[in-house]
């Protein structure tokens, strides 16, 4: 089970809250929570597919659940959505491009009566249980066989004694247990050139630099791997120097160094970012150069762009998640107090905002 998390505002009464899409390859769901009132807590339920087509017509160019999350979370993302009183708005513009909205009621949810104050069920909790719903589907879908099957269900092992046969033969003696060898080190992956996120690419054509965001989408596993190793190297580069330079009074060059290190890494998140967006980089780039095509490259460029809006693949979920959270603490063990203390505000206001563009969900 996948989550996204937003802090969201209720335009009604002006509270914040929690909002998670939690979803998988079955069901898509909405969870809303007063993060200060923890019993204040509202539910969609786990939605399909099929239930979500029949909501609404614009979820039907959908084919699985994972695509339609991807499709909410920018809608969350860009500010296209209204809460009011439980009620979330998704804001779609139709075939006609007039507005078509989509609402969703969230219900309170069973444990604002049944725990004990203060304490609701935790989100990953009520997560993994949606996992098992989905896995039990699955189980009880597979097993329900057609009449006449051959294999009939299994017959319950007779009882036995618990008792052990009596025997008149010695054991061999135990073989001393062989400990298994700790994890040999990983050699370091050479990491090789610069970084460059797709969104800034500035090198070569239009369709030069799709073509590389194509490679990109086409081996998605090399292309997160590639990101996550060179944050493991930046990771340890900022390790062995930030805490040792920022003891004590660090100089100006020491300062300057920690801040190209912290660019480096988000340099990093804004690729990584990017892998949700390929498609979009270049549709925005065409909307605001203005740019025009001729009737062959105008149907190239609609066929790449279905290529690099295909959904995320879903295997890779769990990478995904473990390179985000790494993200995560890197940009936190970074920004702390006792770190920032030692640059004016005017140095640090490029990177505070791209910190604050990168990780707003933090």
């Amino acid at each position: 089970m996948s989550e996204k998390i937003f802090t969201v505002t209720d335009q009604k009464t002006h509270t914040n809250y929690r909002l998670t899409i939690a979803y998988n390859s079955f069901t898509v769901e909405f969870i809303l929570q007063n993060p200060t009132y923890t019993r204040e807590k509202f539910e969609s339920g786990p939605m399909s597919l099929g239930a979500l087509q029949q909501k609404n017509k614009i979820f039907k160019q959908f084919e699985n659940t994972l695509k339609v999350a991807d499709v909410i979370r920018i809608k969350i993302e860009k500010k296209q959505f209204a809460l009011e009183s439980n009620k979330l708005t998704l804001k779609f513009r139709n075939e006609f491009d007039n507005e078509e909205n989509i609402t969703f009621e969230l219900k309170p949810s069973k444990d604002n009566n049944s725990s004990q104050p203060g304490k609701v069920e935790s989100t990953q909790s009520r997560i993994n249980n949606l996992d098992k719903m989905a896995k039990e589907r699955n189980l009880n879908a597979s097993s329900n066989k057609a009449p006449g099957s051959s294999h009939p269900p299994p017959k319950p092992a007779p009882q036995t004694s618990t008792q052990p046969p009596k025997s008149n033969v010695t054991p061999p003696p135990a073989k001393p247990a062989t400990t298994k060898p700790s994890n040999p080190p990983q050699t370091p992956v050479k990491i090789v050139g610069t970084y460059t996120p797709p969104s800034m690419d500035t090198n070569g054509t239009l369709f030069q630099r799709i073509d590389r965001c194509k490679a990109l989408k086409k081996d998605m596993k090399k292309t997160c791997e590639d990101i996550y190793n060179r944050l493991l190297d930046v990771k340890s580069r900022i390790d062995n120097f930030v805490d040792k330079a920022f003891a004590n009074s660090p100089s100006v060059e020491d300062k300057k160094k920690a801040l190209d290190l912290i660019n480096e890494v988000m340099f990093l998140r804004q690729g990584f970012k990017d892998i949700d967006n390929y498609a979009e980089i270049f549709q925005n780039e065409v909307k605001q150069k203005n740019i025009t095509f001729n009737a062959q490259d105008k149907e190239r460029f609609e066929d790449d762009m279905l290529e690099l809006g295909k959904a995320f693949p879903y295997a890779l979920t769990p990478f995904h998640q473990k390179i985000d959270h790494l993200f995560i603490q890197v940009q936190h063990n970074f920004f702390k107090e006792k770190n920032l203390r030692f640059y004016k505000e005017r140095e640090l206001a490029d990177i505070l905002k791209l910190k604050q563009k990168l990780f707003n969900k933090l």
